[in-house]
C-alpha cells in the first residue's frame, strides 16, 4: 500500500481490531475517548478524532496519524516496520465478513462492573499471543518472552459480551486477569507462589503485591546491574492483593528472610507490618529503594508519583 493509503486507515478500526474500544464519545460523536493503548491509565485520556483521523495521548503529550500510532504501538520502531505491520493489520480486518462480525459483536476490554465468578462464561485459557495483550505488556516495560513464560491469555464472556486479558494463576487455581482496562480475578482470590525448585524452597523469598511487579523483578534480574535485585536466589510470592496478605503469611513464614517489594502507599505499609509481625527481624522493606514511585513497575517505567 502507498503511504497516503495507509494514512487513510481508520484509527478507530485499528484500535478495535487490537481489542480497544472507546469509553465514550464527545463533540457530536466525532471525538472518541479511550483508555490509552500505550500505557495504563485509570481515566480515559486517549483521544481520537474520527473526522481528521488523528490521535492524541493526553497523558504523555504525543499524537499524530495512524502511522505514528503504529510506530508507538510497536515500541517506537522504524517507519518501515510500522508501515509493514499496519498493512498486515489492515488486511486482517478489511474484509467484509470481518467488518460485519465486528459490528455485531464489538469485543471490548472494559467490564461495566466487577463480575462474580458465576458471571464468567465460556472461560478459555491459552498461550499468550494476542497482539493487544503483548502490546500491553510492552507498554508496562515487560519483555514478551517473560510474559509468555509466567502468564497466559484468557478469553471469557460476561453479561453476553466477550472479553480477554492476560492471566496469572494463583495457588488455588484462580486467575488474576489484567489488561489496559480491567483488573480482576476469576475464581478464588489467593496468593501465587513461584518456586525456583519443585523439590525444596530457598532460604529467602521475595514478596510482591501484584504480578506485574513480579514480572518487573524478573526482568530487572535478567537484565542485571540493578541495586533493587537481591543477590541470593529467592522463591517469589505474589500477594495478588494486600487485602489477603493473611493468606500469604503462612507461606512466607517458612523462609529465613522475606524481601518485600510492596507499594509505597498505606496498604503496602500495612501489609508489610503484617508480614513483619509474623517474622520479627526477618522481613526487609525493599520499597524504600524505589521511594518516589508507587510500585516497582512504575519505577521501571520512570513514572514518579506526582506531588
Amino acid at each position: 500500500m502507498e503511504i497516503e493509503d495507509l494514512k487513510k486507515i481508520p484509527i478507530t478500526s485499528l484500535l478495535s481490531h487490537l481489542g480497544h474500544e472507546p469509553a465514550y464519545k464527545i463533540k457530536g460523536m466525532t471525538q472518541w475517548m479511550y483508555h490509552s493503548p500505550l500505557r495504563e491509565d485509570k481515566t480515559p485520556s486517549f483521544s481520537v478524532s474520527t473526522q481528521k483521523n488523528l490521535w492524541n495521548d493526553l497523558g504523555s503529550g504525543i499524537g499524530g496519524n495512524v502511522i505514528d500510532l503504529a510506530i508507538a504501538l510497536n515500541g517506537n520502531c522504524t517507519f518501515h516496520k510500522a508501515a509493514t505491520w499496519l498493512e498486515e493489520q489492515y488486511r486482517s480486518f478489511a474484509s467484509d465478513s470481518f467488518t460485519e462480525n465486528l459490528k455485531s459483536r464489538r469485543q471490548s476490554f472494559f467490564n461495566p462492573q466487577r463480575p462474580s465468578e458465576s458471571d464468567f462464561k465460556d472461560v478459555r485459557v491459552e498461550d499468550l499471543s494476542h497482539k493487544a495483550l503483548l502490546s500491553y505488556l510492552l507498554n508496562r516495560g515487560i519483555p514478551i518472552e517473560i510474559g509468555r513464560l509466567y502468564c497466559h491469555e484468557v478469553h471469557y464472556c460476561v453479561y453476553q459480551k466477550e472479553y480477554f486479558g492476560i492471566c496469572f494463576q494463583n495457588i488455588v487455581g484462580g486467575l488474576e486477569i489484567r489488561n489496559a482496562f480491567f483488573k480482576g480475578c476469576y475464581g478464588e482470590k489467593a496468593p501465587s507462589i513461584i518456586p525456583i525448585s519443585k523439590d525444596k524452597h530457598t532460604s529467602s523469598c521475595c514478596v510482591f503485591e501484584g504480578f506485574m511487579d513480579f514480572l518487573t523483578y524478573i526482568y530487572l534480574k535478567q537484565k542485571g546491574g540493578s541495586a533493587l535485585v537481591v543477590s541470593e536466589s529467592c522463591d517469589c510470592i505474589v500477594l495478588n492483593s494486600t487485602s489477603i496478605v493473611h493468606k500469604a503469611v503462612p507461606f512466607i513464614q517458612v523462609y529465613d528472610h522475606s524481601y518485600c517489594y510492596l507499594d509505597n502507599d498505606a496498604s503496602g505499609k500495612k501489609a508489610f507490618e503484617t508480614i513483619e509481625y509474623s517474622m520479627p527481624g526477618k522481613a526487609v522493606l525493599m520499597s524504600e529503594l524505589y521511594a518516589g514511585y508507587n510500585d516497582l513497575n512504575d519505577f521501571l517505567l520512570g513514572k514518579a508519583v506526582r506531588k
